[in-house]
């Protein structure tokens, strides 16, 4: 079945122009990209059309607290009816964290996306697969003209957590073009990198360490993983959402392609962090495990499995031709 195709930029513009009740929602966990992409949109809504819309997010690292306006975020959902949702960053669905009642119950519901993934879900949609993250989508989106001070910061720093600092693949000219631009606004660029992209606390750094010091790899070098229970998570006095750098710092590993990162966020549950640098498209793994997500970076989710035969599984589903006689 062929995807509905994306809705007009002109009709997103005039969904942002329509005031009305409105939320707006992003993925479970919520990382940098997520995180800030609601924040510019709210930004966006009241600074140039004058209405505030509610933004429900699942706790997130503190360290985005920097970001403007951050006390607006909800964490608590009362049901209620909108007259629009807005879900930003969610590559499926399922993928909704706080507030996925309110966009099942919306009048309308407005999705914008760039995971290639995506099967598209909105009343209105959106997505660019070819575009490295929701802020940057958003970029395209908003007038140039209505773009603030507030709204710059916020998307700088959602393209620099999905970019790695715009270094990953799905950066392109236009991508260094558009942050380019939201430099000259005067946002502290050099701080936002530094306090949300990689300052870590002592713990987190040991925790960090720790799981790494267990990394294995396997198929000559081309693969490495590594994992970490909730009761080392709780040793360390950390959470999950403090290991985002692990398998990052895998994949950094010379001679490797693929990383996978196995935490476990309740009693045999495992999420699961694939990165790939030029070979394995991680996307289409998760997917066939039922997650998603991009070509060189991808999550999805075990059920009632430990971590040596998740990794079996996966290390079967990578195709030979991907690895056999590879010099990396």
């Amino acid at each position: 079945m062929e995807k509905r195709p994306n809705d007009t930029i002109e009709m997103l513009r005039a969904e942002f122009a329509n005031v009305r009740k409105t939320a707006i929602v992003g993925h479970l966990h919520p990382d940098g990209d997520c995180i800030s992409s609601c924040l510019a949109l709210y930004h966006y809504l009241k600074d140039n059309y004058g209405y505030e819309a509610d933004v429900y997010l699942e706790p997130y690292p503190s360290v985005f607290d920097m970001l403007p306006d951050t006390a607006v975020i909800r964490h608590t959902v009362k049901p209620e009816v909108y007259d629009v949702v807005y879900s930003l960053d969610c590559a499926d669905l399922d993928r909704i964290g706080a507030g996925k009642e309110l966009f099942d119950s919306a009048k309308k519901r407005v999705m914008i996306d760039h995971h290639i993934s995506n099967p598209v879900f909105g009343d209105v949609n959106y997505v660019k697969g070819e575009i490295g993250s929701a802020c940057e989508v958003l970029y395209t989106l908003f007038e140039e003209d209505k773009i603030n001070y507030n709204v710059a910061m916020c998307l700088y720093t959602g393209m620099v957590h999905d970019t790695g600092v715009f270094q990953y693949s799905n950066v392109t000219p236009d991508t260094l073009t558009r942050a380019a631009k939201l430099i000259a606004f005067g946002i502290p660029f050099t701080d936002l990198i530094q306090k949300t992209f990689y300052e870590k606390s002592f713990n987190e750094t040991r925790a960090s360490a720790y799981a790494i010091s267990k990394a294995a790899q396997l198929l000559d070098g081309f693969f490495v993983w590594s994992y970490m229970e909730t009761k080392e998570m709780e040793r360390f006095h950390i959470t999950s959402a403090e290991l985002d750098s692990v398998v990052s710092e895998l994949r950094n590993i010379r001679g490797v392609d693929t990383a996978v990162f196995l935490y476990e966020i309740e009693s045999g549950v495992w999420k699961c962090s694939f990165r790939s640098n030029h070979v394995v498209n991680v996307s289409e793994l998760a997917v066939s495990f039922g997650g998603g997500g991009h070509v060189r970076a991808s999550g999805c989710t075990f059920y009632h499995k430990k971590p040596d035969e998740i990794i079996t599984e996966i290390v079967n589903r990578i195709p030979k031709e991907d690895y056999a006689g590879r010099a990396l």
